[in-house]
């Protein structure tokens, strides 16, 4: 099962590099949720200084693997620790800062995607209850529910121009 899931991403990542680029719009962004914080903290007890857990440290690892060659150029996350920790192995990988901004400002990420990097393959790191706002406004319609237990949800939004943008919802 494991090398499906590296031949689906090994796949996708190839089709990322040949997509055509859409005028006015991001090239991809990749949208995933922050890795696992300590499981003995209930959800009520996570503040944004909680740091990752062991295997939430591996998680960030296991992205960095899979994202090292996407040709990612920006990296955003919140003022939350877990989600800057998750995207650390990738920042250092590829030698970029994590750029921080409110979790509660999603209108403000989203001009920054469009102002500063509208040419650009982004990683948007977030939390469950921000990437459906963050996928809707990228223009991606369905309705999307993210499990407050599920650390794995991984979204790669690939503009079309006017048109939905094609948003491919993997596990990592």
């Amino acid at each position: 099962m494991r090398l499906k899931s590296i031949g689906l991403f090994a796949a996708i990542a190839a089709c990322i590099v040949v997509w055509p680029l859409s005028a006015g719009a991001q090239e991809v962004v990749f949208v995933v949720r922050h890795s696992d914080p300590p499981q003995y903290l209930s959800f009520d007890e996570i503040q944004d200084d909680t740091p990752l857990s062991e295997s939430g440290q591996q998680r960030a690892k296991m992205l960095a693997e899979r994202l090292k060659d996407a040709g990612i150029t920006t990296i955003y996350g919140t003022q939350a620790a877990r989600t800057v920790e998750t995207a650390g192995p990738l920042a250092k990988a590829l030698g970029l800062e994590v750029q921080v901004h409110s979790y509660d400002d999603t209108d403000g990420l989203i001009h920054l995607l469009r102002s500063e990097n509208s040419k650009d393959r982004v990683l948007v790191v977030g939390h469950w209850s921000t990437i459906p706002l963050i996928l809707k406004a990228l223009g991606y319609t369905p309705d999307v529910a993210i499990e407050r237990s599920a650390y794995d949800n991984l979204f790669v939004v690939i503009a079309n121009g006017q048109e939905e943008p094609t948003v491919l919802h993997l596990h990592y």
